[in-house]
């Protein structure tokens, strides 16, 4: 996605008893002394502070986003809003005390609907709080605009409905899986591109026998029209085509354009002549492949990345075949479940606070705590201003605030690029049979970064935005909304920032190194060899980096044992050292054989600092 800033949201909410700024509605329930009966609650009004991103006067701005700068609330860009604010009141901790049944929902709705409001606060009437409440929940989420994508917004899937379901356990949060349902074996568009291929593949022509592409090179008697050097050639190419492996459209036409200009270069002519047999029917085949799948976007339809289309060659069967979603093998790499890949995460807040209860009735914005105040977050800070206890809401309260700061619920990646050097070494001597690797020249305007996939993340998260211990952290975030252009050049300054929203990957156990991968355009204007195979030019290839949360010697203040935290931020800075482990296709990113080609320099916001050298 783009820019988004986590500005510490430190909101903390009061609620303050409507007496002596309202009339008493008839509904109102006047307590007569003590602590207050069970079911009896007191009308407040609710008041909000967000000291948002580029807050100078809070300094508790965190640099923490993803999307546009707008989007993501970066400094001096507007407060997007929350939507969908509900509170759950509980006597006793629900995180410890197995109490996680809610003694009430409160649907506040949209911070808009405050009827009273400053530059960093906003007030609402008439909320009803149960006395003996002494824990609450928030449950909020930015406000999105009229048609932002989920791409640009994310987008988490709530199971359960916060307003009116009581339970905690009845309510999670799901990562929102991109296209749940694809699969390319059964595709008409991938049909129509196995099709292709295998025409081309199965080419032949008839003299008296069968000259077919396959069996070529094993003929010991050639026909007139076929010379040694050419069934040598030919057998070469049939031999590359047949490891083909990068099955997006694009991929596949590059491909066949460039079969096409070898084929046509071998002959030495302007064209292929017509008594180069099996060379022109080779040629002519890949000529109708190229009409029959030109007006396919695959996998672009189901809004996936280029690389998880990923062929096999068939030996057995004499044909190209695609990989189901579950099929995590190609030949002795990986691949990756694209039924699996998700929208980012969205920007939401949630907090689990004890409540800070005042006699004291405070009416107007000015009588609440200040800023710094509520931040700050100690009894004395609480004193300083308004008398708050930290005790349960009783009969006599006339003021109630959230003690701790409502918080992001998701974690960011702030990913930025570049490369090591003006030209970078591909990995032509191992994969393509060369005497020395090619060295290809980083493009003057950079390589063009079109996407960043982020694997081991939850399938869903609790209600209070942890992983589940039964998580197995197969699910992978695709974000393609880059912040304005994000390159990667030869240069000492990294690229622009690029922001993804994220789930938090805690575990119970030891905490798991995180595969980050980049999707860049090759650009370069030549084909190069990577980890599998060639990357044609002007098609998408992938580098993927670790990060590695157990490293020895990380500086880690705030023991921070994780990749992603609710809350922080985790910067990881990508430096290409050569193309040898660019990939074609995505690799599954939950597992430990991946080829590493980046190099990572990675640090949290008041977390741990990597500098990860691959």
């Amino acid at each position: 996605m783009k820019k988004f800033r986590f500005f510490s949201f430190a909101s903390t909410m009061l609620l303050a008893s409507a007496a002596g700024m309202v009339s008493c509605s008839s509904d109102s329930i006047e307590p007569t002394g003590g602590s207050g009966a069970t079911g009896q609650v007191v009308k407040t009004q609710f008041a909000i502070n967000i000291p948002y991103g580029g807050n100078s006067s809070t300094n508790q701005a965190k640099k923490v986003t993803r999307m546009t700068d707008e989007m993501t609330q970066q400094s001096g860009k507007p407060f997007r809003g929350i939507s969908d604010i509900v509170l759950l009141t509980f006597n006793g901790d629900p995180s410890t005390t197995g109490n996680t049944e809610a003694t009430r929902i409160i649907e506040i709705g949209t911070d808009a609907n405050a009827y009273a409001h400053n530059e960093y606060s906003k007030l609402y009437r008439d909320i009803e709080i149960p006395v003996g409440t002494n824990h609450m929940l928030f449950y909020g989420r930015a406000t999105r605009k009229s048609g932002d994508t989920d791409f640009q917004a994310g987008k988490i899937t709530d199971v359960g409905t916060k307003t009116t379901e009581k339970v905690l356990t009845n309510l999670s949060h799901e990562l929102t899986a991109i296209n749940s349902t694809a699969d390319f074996t059964i595709d008409d568009d991938a049909k129509k591109i196995i099709n292709a291929l295998n025409a081309i593949a199965n080419a032949k022509v008839t003299d008296g026998t069968d000259y077919t592409w396959a069996a070529i090179g094993n003929e010991t008697t050639l026909p007139s029209w076929l010379t040694e050097n050419e069934k040598k050639f030919l057998a070469a190419r049939y031999n590359e085509f047949t490891h083909l492996k990068a099955g997006s459209k694009t991929s596949v036409v590059e491909f066949i354009k460039n079969l096409k200009t070898a084929l046509v270069g071998e002959t030495g002519e302007p064209t292929i002549p017509a008594e180069r047999k099996l060379t022109k029917e080779i040629y002519d085949k890949c000529e109708a492949a190229l009409v029959d799948i030109s007006s396919i976007d695959f996998p672009g339809k189901f809004n996936l990345p280029d690389g998880v289309a990923s062929l096999s060659w068939i030996e057995g069967e004499s044909k190209f075949a695609y990989n189901a979603p579950n099929n995590v093998i190609i030949g002795t790499g990986n691949s990756i479940n694209y039924q699996k890949i998700c929208y980012p995460a969205e920007l939401s807040y949630f907090v689990n606070t004890t409540t800070m209860v005042s006699d004291k009735d405070m009416s107007n914005l000015s009588e609440f705590p200040t800023c710094n105040d509520w931040i700050q977050n100690t009894q004395t800070a609480w004193n300083a201003k308004t008398n708050f206890t930290e005790n349960a809401v009783a009969n006599t309260t006339k003021t109630v605030g959230l003690k701790d700061p409502v918080q992001y619920s998701v974690a960011v990646l702030k990913s930025t690029i570049r490369c090591d050097a003006a030209t970078l070494e591909d990995n032509a001597k191992q994969i393509g049979g060369s005497n020395t690797d090619q060295q290809i020249s980083v493009p003057t305007d950079g390589f063009k970064v079109t996407g960043i996939l982020i694997g081991g993340q939850p399938a869903s998260v609790d209600w209070k935005y942890d992983p589940v211990s039964t998580e197995s952290f197969a699910n992978t975030i695709y974000d393609k909304v880059m912040n304005g252009s994000m390159v990667a050049k030869n240069e000492t300054s990294a690229s622009n920032a690029n922001y993804t929203l994220v789930f938090d990957n805690k575990k119970s156990d030891t905490q798991s190194p995180v595969y980050v991968t980049i999707e860049l355009e090759n650009n370069s204007g030549q084909a190069f060899y990577g980890k599998d195979g060639i990357i044609q030019k002007d098609t998408k290839f992938y580098l993927v980096g670790q990060l590695n949360p157990n490293t020895n010697g990380l500086t880690n203040p705030n023991s921070v044992n994780r990749v992603f935290v609710q809350d922080y931020v985790t910067t990881a800075n990508f430096k290409i050292k050569d193309l040898k482990s660019a990939y074609n296709c995505i690799p599954d990113l939950r597992t430990s054989g991946i080829n590493v080609g980046l190099a990572v320099d990675l640090d949290w916001k008041s977390g741990i600092t990597f500098n990860v050298d691959i």
